[in-house]
């Protein structure tokens, strides 16, 4: 396999976050205002794309083509009509900053966590949709995310979309013993009958 170009989105508790990119330039560094990252194409870049979805919007927008005709709907959301919706990564970042500038703030943790896996979830790779190669596909292999106040990791993949969750504070930090769990991997189905 070819070395593939390195991004990472570093956060902290406050909400702030940075991004560190590998290139051919050297290591870069920048203040992420979305917080959101994908690979490619360079995180300047990815800010500047966001400019043309400035009137993207949860909201229906208002008819200022013709204001004084009252034109037809045949559905709901026209204010994100749009979005990109394609597999690349630069989509997926816009969609992604989107979804995150407007998810609701959950009243409790779990409200929280579900938003939060419903972001990353519109901007998942399914099998079949990004072929690399012939009957190769790339695909979302797992999802995760931290809770840095409470210590708390959680994660789901491809074929477990239940959210899985390791409270860090249940094991002794201060051990020199590594510890490790079984990645739940299997889909996990609750029949009500």
């Amino acid at each position: 396999m070819h070395a593939a170009p390195l991004h990472w989105i570093v956060a902290d508790k406050t909400g702030a976050s940075i991004t560190v990119e590998s290139t051919t330039t050297g290591l870069n560094v920048y203040d992420n205002p979305v917080g959101v990252l994908t690979n490619n194409p360079q995180f300047p870049d990815q800010l500047v794309n966001l400019s043309n979805y400035q009137s993207v919007s949860p909201a229906d927008p208002q008819n200022t083509l013709a204001p004084d005709t009252t034109l037809p709907v045949y559905s709901r959301g026209f204010g994100s009509r749009f979005l990109p919706g394609g597999m690349d990564s630069e989509s997926r970042f816009v969609k992604a900053a989107f979804a995150k500038m407007h998810a609701p703030v959950g009243n409790n943790e779990v409200e929280n966590i579900t938003n939060y896996f419903h972001i990353l979830q519109s901007v998942e790779q399914q099998k079949g949709l990004d072929e690399v190669g012939p009957n190769t596909y790339e695909y979302t292999i797992y999802s995760d995310g931290s809770n840095l106040s409470k210590g708390i990791f959680y994660y789901r993949t491809y074929d477990n979309n239940q959210i899985n969750a390791v409270d860090m504070h249940k094991e002794n930090l201060a051990s020199t013993t590594l510890i490790t769990y079984p990645i739940n991997d299997q889909q996990k189905i609750e029949y009500q009958n």
